[in-house]
């Protein structure tokens, strides 16, 4: 049942893209990597465990002979928790006897990594991506939609701009529903939101936007 949670986040992240709504969330890197189907490497894990990316970054730097020694016990496997109780997970057939050592050390971080970010994983992001797919794109080219993205403008599409606020760019962008930008009420809006800019703070100036239009940052759109 809570895999339909991740169809349901799905769709609504796909309805807030297709209508320029910011839901104020931001990708992980290494989510995002997966949905447009890309390897993902030990840098892009940096910022989602840093604990993990400390240790492989570690094992990497190692001394070619304390790795050889076999003096942190390492072998080609995972230790998971999985409701409840902890069990042994192997990285590669026969992960068990593998030792881990200098010549397939990056291998061994190469497949933790894959383990821990995309096999472990990988129903709910497939979960996720359908959902995407069931409003903004066709599951045939879906990956492809991602990987003409940058992380950074998805985002800023999703969370929006945290550039300090102006009233005059804010005015020319807004769209008046039975109103005309003449009118008195819209005249007198203005000249309190261009007075309230030079009394209050960036943060409550934010909490007066999002008062107005339900969001505290300005689209990027």
């Amino acid at each position: 049942m809570h895999l339909e949670y991740f169809t349901f986040s799905g769709r609504v992240m796909a309805l807030a893209l297709m209508h320029k709504v910011q839901v104020g969330i931001v990708f992980d890197r290494a989510f995002f990597l997966q949905l447009a189907g890309m390897h993902i490497t030990l840098e892009d894990i940096r910022d989602a465990d840093p604990c993990l990316y400390s240790s492989c970054k570690q094992i990497l730097q190692m001394d070619p002979e304390f790795i050889d020694s076999d003096a942190l016990g390492l072998t080609f496997v995972r230790e998971v928790e999985e409701l409840g109780s902890r069990k042994v997970v192997e990285l590669c057939p026969g992960g068990k006897s593998i030792v881990v050592n200098n010549k397939n050390r990056e291998k061994y971080v190469d497949l933790l990594i894959q383990h821990c970010f995309v096999t472990s994983i990988s129903e709910p992001v497939s979960r996720f991506a359908r959902g995407f797919a069931d409003i903004l794109s066709i599951s045939e080219q879906q990956k492809l939609f991602f990987q003409s993205l940058e992380l950074e403008d998805l985002d800023w599409m999703l969370y929006g701009s945290e550039n300090a606020i102006c009233v005059e760019d804010w005015k020319a962008h807004t769209e008046y529903n039975g109103y005309k930008e003449t009118d008195p009420q819209i005249c007198w809006f203005w000249k309190v939101c261009s007075c309230m800019l030079m009394f209050l703070s960036h943060l409550n100036y934010k909490a007066s936007l999002f008062y107005h239009i339900l969001c505290s940052f300005f689209p990027y759109f």
